[in-house]
């Protein structure tokens, strides 16, 4: 006959005797199954039969609430800063649906924000089970916000729902509490505070308000801006004309191009996009770009990325900087720099890709060609940056028979 199964943390006999060490004082012990169904032993002490089985009791109570899962590397006691080492590990050898590994920009930007927001702060000692906490977390994320902005929040609370994540799954948290955590938006007046109320008055760093989402640039707006581009100091003109050339995102233009992924004499580029499977595309440059671009490669040299770092070739410590990545947020705000001097400031860096969607629709481009372009997967999204609710067809002038219906009956 099988054993009765007994409910997890609830003790069975329990046996008082005198302490074997502590005169005067009575142990109880007794034992009891966790909620693996492990077999566990207890023992407390106490000046009396009562107060030692009093003890004995509230020391299992505790034990009951103490989470003891997880495993040898990643537990409730483990240090946020190393747990959050570990979920990035995973994600290095992640495979997404179609089986192609996450972009290194995507990681690139996981690490980062490791690095600045988790290590170096306070939150990075604290243990996994203590920073499964509403308020741990909503505090963390307001200095956040505060102090970096509101989209670093955002940022900030995807890494952490991550980790928290993968906590929960080893067991080394009971269930994490991020579902219930409210995203914070930075105080008025704080550092991270970045909304405009003024147009005419903008710092060039109010996360793109002033945009215009349906608009393209026209002949002349493109040539201010490009030659304004090219006059700045921040080294953006040579990206805007790619941007203007090619369609491509911004953080496919910064992360995604490297030289060795551009070749001069075919006039051609390899953009490795990683939004959508279409994305990875190989694109054609004019005679212009190319000219500018063999420009830049004698210029700078052909290491690293096309529109890499080029006004510091070695760091403060000497390491050699020339074609590393470029922050993603100083280069856009050069370029709103440039955009208002040319009395654009209702463009923003997606406004070059509508703007070779509407220029390539206007000259009779094939809406799929068009989405090729600019590696979309979805030719409703191409639709989408054209303003249009139904794409083109000549089926209504097509598909007709010729012919007459007789009348019902005959």
């Amino acid at each position: 006959m099988a054993r009765d199964t007994t409910t997890p943390y609830e003790l069975g006999r329990i046996t008082v005797r005198p302490h074997p060490t502590l005169l005067g004082h009575q142990q109880a012990r007794g034992y009891y199954r966790d909620r693996r169904d492990v077999r566990r032993e207890a023992t407390a002490s106490g000046a009396s039969n009562a107060a030692a089985t009093r003890a004995l009791k509230a020391k299992v109570a505790a034990a009951e609430k103490e989470h003891v899962g997880g495993t040898a590397e990643l537990n409730h006691k483990t240090r946020l800063d190393v747990a959050a080492d570990l979920w990035l590990a995973r994600k290095r050898g992640q495979r997404k649906r179609g089986g192609g590994a996450l972009s290194p920009t995507t990681i690139a930007d996981y690490q980062g924000y490791i690095n600045r927001v988790i290590k170096g702060t306070p939150l990075a000692a604290m243990s996994v089970g203590q920073v499964n906490s509403v308020a741990v977390i909503e505090g963390w994320l307001t200095d956040v916000a505060n102090t970096r902005g509101n989209v670093a929040a955002q940022q900030s609370r995807k890494v952490l729902s991550g980790i928290l994540d993968l906590a929960e799954r080893v067991e080394a948290i009971p269930a994490s509490v991020m579902r219930r955590v409210q995203l914070p938006a930075a105080a008025p007046g704080t550092e991270g505070d970045r909304s405009c109320r003024d147009p005419e008055d903008c710092d060039f760093n109010c996360g793109g308000r002033h945009l215009d989402t349906k608009r393209a640039f026209t002949a002349d707006e493109m040539k201010r801006v490009q030659t304004n581009a090219d006059a700045s100091t921040a080294d953006v003109g040579d990206l805007v004309a790619f941007l203007f050339g090619t369609g491509a995102r911004i953080s496919e233009a910064l992360r995604n191009t490297a030289w060795s992924d551009v070749d001069l004499d075919a006039q051609s580029v390899h953009v490795r996009g990683t939004k959508t499977r279409h994305a990875d595309r190989v694109l054609a440059l004019s005679d212009g770009l190319t000219e500018r671009l063999c420009d830049r490669a004698s210029t700078y040299g052909t290491n690293g990325q096309v529109f890499g770092t080029t006004r510091f070739a070695v760091s403060r410590n000497g390491a050699n900087v020339l074609g590393r990545p470029r922050n993603r947020q100083n280069v856009l705000k050069s370029l709103r720099k440039v955009l208002a001097v040319s009395e654009t400031r209702w463009a923003g860096s997606h406004s070059f890709r509508r703007t070779v969607a509407t220029w390539m629709d206007e000259a009779g481009a094939p809406l799929a060609e068009i989405g090729a372009q600019l590696g979309h997967g979805d030719l409703n999204v191409t639709a989408h940056y054209l303003g249009r609710t139904t794409a083109p067809t000549r089926a209504a002038s097509i598909m007709i028979l010729d012919w007459t219906p007789t009348e019902s009956g005959e």
